[in-house]
């Protein structure tokens, strides 16, 4: 069992690590701003999504929660690279790079779909009182560091904001550790070359 339940078990956890429960009504802003600092700062394997684009004339529309590309694939699935699309002026050649721009991206002259990767944001746990995401599940301290970082800034405490924000910051160092763990624990090395 996770050690905030949800949304609502977080915002009293918080008011308890900061030493004042009646910010409750200021809890939805400054949940939101704890979550774009770790949409800033998170990239891992849990963020990881898989989907279809649908390209209109060489445009498509990114998904709501798009953070940032890894991968948009091309015929037989080969990447296809980023970059400015004015700097690719060979004819035949526009369905190798595509760009983005704002919440949209072109491969020019191209319509159809096209599969990718790319980092979501978290679901934010301002949605409902029983909101929960697969950070405040796997991490609870991070949340809980988080918020209480802004709680702490929004209440003018510059000790309890320095102490918080080392603790969020050794937080989020376990966080990467797990995720390269994750994603790393069961590969192994082979080194090029003749062996003796």
């Amino acid at each position: 069992m996770p050690a905030f339940a949800d949304y609502l078990d977080l915002r009293f956890a918080v008011g308890d690590y900061v030493g004042n429960r009646n910010i409750s009504d200021v809890m939805p802003r400054l949940v939101q701003m704890a979550e774009s600092r770790l949409n800033r700062e998170l990239r891992t394997t849990w963020q990881v999504k898989d989907g279809t684009l649908a390209f209109n004339e060489g445009a498509a529309t990114l998904p709501a929660d798009f953070l940032e590309m890894l991968h948009v694939y091309g015929l037989n699935g080969h990447q296809i690279k980023s970059g400015p699309l004015s700097d690719y002026q060979r004819p035949g050649s526009s369905f190798d790079r595509y760009e983005i721009q704002g919440n949209s991206i072109t491969i020019r002259g191209f319509s159809g779909g096209r599969q990718f990767q790319y980092y979501a944001k978290l679901p934010t746990l301002t949605a409902s009182a029983s909101a929960s995401n697969w950070l405040l599940e796997q991490f609870p301290d991070v949340y809980l560091y988080a918020v209480g970082l802004e709680a702490a800034k929004f209440l003018k405490d510059l000790e309890l904001v320095q102490v918080t924000d080392a603790m969020l910051r050794q937080s989020l160092k376990s966080v990467k550790i797990d995720d390269e763990r994750h994603r790393w624990s069961n590969t192994s090395v082979r080194i090029g070359g003749p062996t003796p």
